[in-house]
């Protein structure tokens, strides 16, 4: 077992080639050019944000900004000050301010938070995966502030450019799925594999969420990305699940001619996370599982096997602390396993492999508390099949990296803004380190 604390910087994953230039470069009238390179990348990739053409010594503001699903603006702006050449270097320099200070070389792609007009507490949300993020950088002169920026216009700028981000690379394929009772989408990726297949869960917001899946397809995955209830004619609420249903889903990805047939791994997060966890030991052609933020006991929902049930762990809405701000904090509000035994998933019967993603800093669920059970639970068992990586400073959602970071959202089944947790650098560090474990971890286990 393995337990991480101090993490790498953010570097490059395994290059994929897009038909286009490697360089963004400004149009202006000026001598100021604003730099990113690569142009367009996937968006787990990091990039390089210059700016060229500045007085030495000149102060200038960053600023970033992109819209989700929505509509919703999310921004960020840094202050930073050009070297004797007249150059700024994200990559390399120290913000003075702004959403941001020290060095944070992506900090104005994960840091973008919700516009000053927009509803404060809430996540970025992508739907359409087949369209990259495009995010407007600008340069400004001097140092300015939120409101200063979201009243410019354009025309305001010393240099202005457009960055893609995407989310399926070249080749993917995005496939819709309606398989007896299963709804999810797949996501192949280019050539003929066979690839190791995933199954891919979120939480209690319900839904199909495909984001991951198209970028675990981009880095040679075959992702199914699984709805399992509020989706189409699934259930509305978290009532009650089959195993059945995650069974189908299994079947469904090993019987297609591009998934290797020794096994598949699962993927959740919060809720997902327990149901990857009960996958993987109750269907035997599960090998591979990644817990992230969940709960080693099931959560809220009974689970039905074949003849008998796992009782939900429920919550307790007296701990519910809303705090003045209106954001609610409902880590507290979860019974312990330990006094609900039956509730606890016997992972120790499983045939697979675990991975246990901890971001210290989850304000959703006692998340560490549940991965040192678990792997407490092994460790008796005589196991070692398993590997808990802790991330200070990571929140709830440690999802692929350079995503905005969010640490409070609304919840539609709580009704309100719920903390998630993570400290904006720290978390964004916790997704690099995580993502490229993730799947070092899925294909290890996969392609034995």
């Amino acid at each position: 077992m393995q337990s991480h604390h101090l993490l790498s910087s953010a570097k490059r994953l395994n290059p994929l080639l897009f038909p286009m230039s490697t360089m963004a470069t400004s149009t202006t009238t000026k001598d100021v050019q604003l730099l990113i390179t690569p142009q367009s990348c996937l968006q787990d990739e990091p990039v390089k944000i210059q700016v060229q053409g500045l007085s030495p010594g000149q102060v200038v503001t960053l600023h970033t900004s992109t819209k989700d699903v929505r509509g919703a603006e999310f921004m960020a702006h840094a202050h930073y000050r050009a070297n004797t050449q007249g150059e700024v270097d994200v990559t390399t320099m120290e913000s003075e301010g702004g959403r941001y200070t020290g060095n944070f070389p992506m900090g104005l792609i994960a840091g973008m938070a919700p516009a000053p007009h927009v509803y404060k507490y809430t996540r970025f949300f992508k739907r359409d995966v087949e369209n990259p993020n495009k995010i407007e950088a600008s340069v400004f002169d001097g140092h300015l502030t939120d409101q200063d920026l979201y009243a410019d216009t354009r025309e305001d700028a010393l240099a202005s450019i457009v960055h893609e981000r995407h989310y399926m690379a070249p080749g993917v394929q995005r496939i819709p799925v309606r398989y007896g009772r299963v709804r999810a989408t797949l996501f192949l990726p280019p050539g003929d594999g066979p690839f190791p297949g995933v199954v891919d869960m979120f939480g209690t917001a319900g839904g199909l969420l495909e984001y991951r899946s198209a970028q675990l397809a981009s880095r040679g995955f075959a992702s199914l990305a699984l709805a399992f209830f509020a989706f189409e004619d699934l259930p509305k609420t978290l009532e009650e699940f089959d195993i059945a249903y995650f069974e189908e889903a299994v079947d469904f990805l090993l019987k297609h001619e591009k998934v290797m047939k020794s096994g598949v791994g699962t993927i959740g997060v919060s809720k997902g996370g327990d149901l990857a966890l009960s996958m993987a030991t109750y269907i035997p052609k599960v090998k591979a599982s990644v817990w992230i933020n969940g709960c080693n006991a099931n959560v809220q929902a009974a689970f039905r096997l074949h003849g008998s049930i796992i009782p939900g762990l429920q919550f307790d809405l007296a701990d519910v602390e809303v705090r003045d701000d209106g954001v609610v904090n409902v880590a507290d509000c979860m019974y312990h396993p330990d006094d609900f035994p039956e509730t606890i998933i016997p992972i120790e019967k499983a045939n697979a492999e675990f991975l246990f993603l901890v971001g210290l800093d989850d304000q959703n669920w006692r998340s560490e508390i549940y991965a040192d059970m678990a792997s407490e639970r092994l460790k008796k068992a005589g196991k070692a099949n398993y590997e808990v990586l802790k991330y200070m400073g990571g929140g709830h959602l440690i999802e692929p990296p350079f995503s905005p970071v969010s640490n409070a959202s609304y919840h539609k089944l709580v009704r309100m803004p719920i903390l998630t947790g993570g400290k904006l650098k720290c978390h964004t560090e916790a997704q690099v380190h995580a993502w490229p474990r993730t799947m070092k971890f899925l294909s290890r286990v996969l392609r034995k």
